[in-house]
């Protein structure tokens, strides 16, 4: 059982310090005994994680870097601060001001964390790894129509992230080398800056369902969560948050508005997300749970129908067009892709022998729960189990999805960062319970501390494990 974490703002700020401290040490020590009694021991990759135990070593890059992740968290929590001081919803060139200073936060918070293992080097790392990573493919058929007109013919010779993904990833980085160029240093720069606009459709899609300061709140968990600081600099996954969120919002818009536009978009946008990684695809257990509860309401249930339709139509347009103007045979690369992931996971077991997969349907949730951030953990078990005056089929709903995508998840690991997608149905329920708690406190102290905690568990996070894969 929690404990209660209401009342006055100092109180109830040392009761969530505490409770996350507790939580973070309980999962550290799951973690470590989980590792001791020798579940896993590929590389020494502490199970669930698949992060790499290496601490950094004293050096100036580790010292120079904390020091900026300080001032930013500072300017971040000024930013954050004045968006929700007012007790109505400010204008709309106030709203597009906090979100430009939240995009711009997540970018150099990023960046700050990267650069605790080597300097700029944390930058350009991964991408510097061409044989793993998509860079390694731009330039394969010579143009973005090549690349999907021979992607499934040049599966064989595609980089290891290429060979279970769709050339989504590919063609963004492609687009993006038109601007940055090809090395890596100035295309992780360049992803980097994509993926922080994730906070807009976010914003958007949580003020939408509830109000704006709890938009600003999940913005403000959301680029503080663990694997979106430690991924955004280090990892091409980041390009999938904003098209994924995008979707999120554009399909509540069209179920709750009932608008033709907004439902022919979020298919598009969904079309693109299975162009992007296959795992995306699951992103549509949310839509599914949200028609059936709104198939309940009379009132509802044409927007339901209409939605679902439209959305369906737009999903098979787009992917017609693909084909007409490639020849791109989606349904093939998704098999050749699984069979790659199977004789992926097939060699991993003769290197090292791992439990059988539904077995990590267990463990995987407890990497997601730490790289969502233990606050972030914290307040959404806390929302579900004491829903208030809230929406409580919407949290329902949420943690729904949440045990789908758990389902639907087929690695033995690797939650931290192929998982990313889950982080923003949790950042909902936390976000929401924390402006609750900040209300009734009639302070931003508890959110000072959750900022705070979430600060210091991806410095320890990157200090303690070599997250670079």
């Amino acid at each position: 059982m929690l404990p209660s974490m209401d009342g006055p703002g100092n109180a109830s700020s040392q009761r969530l310090a505490g409770i996350y401290l507790r939580a973070f040490l309980w999962v550290l020590f799951a973690v470590w005994l989980l590792w001791q009694i020798g579940l896993e021991s590929i590389d020494g990759h502490p199970t669930p994680f698949y992060a790499l135990y290496s601490p950094v070593k004293a050096a100036g890059p580790l010292f120079w870097a904390t020091g900026l992740q300080a001032l930013l968290l500072g300017c971040g929590w000024a930013v954050y601060r004045r968006a929700i001081s007012g007790d109505t919803a400010p204008r709309r060139r106030e709203v597009w001001r906090t979100l430009a200073g939240l995009a711009a936060f997540a970018f150099a918070y990023a960046a700050a964390v990267a650069a605790m293992r080597g300097g700029l080097d944390g930058f350009s790392q991964a991408y510097s790894r061409q044989a793993y990573e998509y860079i390694g493919d731009i330039g394969l058929g010579g143009s973005i129509r090549g690349l999907f007109r021979d992607y499934n013919a040049i599966h064989p010779y595609l980089s290891m992230h290429a060979k279970v993904h769709p050339p989504g990833p590919v063609a963004i980085l492609w687009v993006l080398s038109f601007v940055a160029g090809r090395e890596p240093l100035a295309l992780s720069l360049a992803t980097m800056a994509v993926g922080a606009t994730a906070v807009v459709p976010l914003y958007w899609w949580v003020r939408d369902m509830f109000d704006h300061a709890t938009g600003v709140t999940a913005c403000m968990v959301y680029v503080l969560m663990p694997s979106i600081a430690l991924f955004t600099a280090t990892s091409a996954d980041i390009l999938f948050m904003p098209l994924t969120i995008t979707s999120l919002f554009l399909f509540w818009r069209a179920i709750t508005r009932g608008t033709a536009v907004y439902a022919l978009a979020a298919g598009a946008v969904y079309a693109l997300m299975s162009l992007m990684s296959f795992s995306l695809i699951g992103v549509g257990a949310f839509f599914g749970f949200i028609g059936l509860w709104k198939l309940r309401d009379p009132a509802s249930r044409f927007a339901v129908v209409k939605t679902a339709v439209l959305m369906a139509l737009s999903l098979a347009a787009v992917h017609a067009a693909i084909y007409w103007w490639s020849g791109f045979d989606a349904i093939e690369c998704f098999r050749l892709a699984k069979q790659q992931f199977d004789l992926d996971q097939h060699h991993l077991d003769l290197y090292s022998p791992r439990w059988p997969s539904w077995t990590w349907k267990f463990l995987n949730p407890l990497s997601m729960a730490y790289f969502a951030g233990i606050p972030v953990t914290v307040l959404a078990l806390s929302r579900l189990r004491r829903p208030g005056s809230g929406p409580r089929p919407l949290f329902l709903v949420v943690a729904l999805t949440l045990a789908t995508l758990d389902i639907l998840y087929l690695a033995r690991g690797e939650g931290e960062r192929s998982a990313m997608y889950v982080l923003p149905f949790a950042a909902v329920l936390a976000a929401h319970r924390l402006e609750e708690i900040r209300r009734a406190a009639g302070s931003p102290a508890p959110a000072a501390v959750t900022a705070t905690f979430l600060a210091f568990q991806c410095w320890f996070t990157e200090a303690v494990f070599y997250t670079y894969w």
